[in-house]
């Protein structure tokens, strides 16, 4: 396990308590989130069931520290101004035969319709499956280097049971 990761237990809204990995925490106008990746199953590139991460940022309310794990090393994200500009807009592809749905994230201005979003949001979305920067705007170039996407499924390595891979994917257990 990644010296900058911790597992947790997360509490799921049907009251199920899973194993999560811990990568980082902020302090939000909400309280204290943290960004945990729960695993989940999709269907790989080659047909088969594999098993992937989901990232998500989580109140404090819902996750649980494990005894003996190493908070220290966690990553503490510092608020942005509060200024809450909105620079960038998300448009929703629908979902159609043989192609799930997608995400773009473009500069505001770019797509008239879409829905308008503040830098952590953006960020955010960016992290989820399926949504991608808008190539035409060029909104990756517009937004910080801290949007981490997920690496493809395909470029992680098998992990043994309850390891947490630094990039994101988290062995069966």
């Amino acid at each position: 396990m990644s010296q900058n990761v911790v597992r947790v237990t997360v509490i799921m809204p049907d009251g199920q308590e899973l194993r999560a990995c811990l990568y980082e925490r902020r302090r939000a106008a909400v309280g204290w989130q943290y960004r945990v990746g729960i695993t989940g199953w999709t269907v790989g590139s080659n047909g088969r069931t594999e098993p992937t991460e989901q990232r998500v940022w989580l109140e404090a309310r819902y996750v649980r520290p494990l005894e003996g794990g190493d908070y220290s090393r966690i990553p503490t994200l510092v608020a942005p101004a509060a200024d809450g500009r909105q620079a960038w807009t998300v448009q929703d592809l629908p979902h159609r035969p043989g192609h799930p749905g997608a995400r773009l994230i473009h500069v505001i201005g770019c797509q008239p319709h879409a829905t308008p979003l503040t830098l952590g949001q953006a960020l955010d979305l960016l992290r989820q499956p399926r949504t991608v920067p808008c190539r035409e705007c060029h909104a990756a170039t517009s937004l910080p280097a801290t949007a981490d996407p997920l690496p493809p499924q395909q470029n992680c390595a098998p992990l043994k049971e309850g390891e947490c891979h630094p990039e994101g994917r988290q062995g069966q257990w």
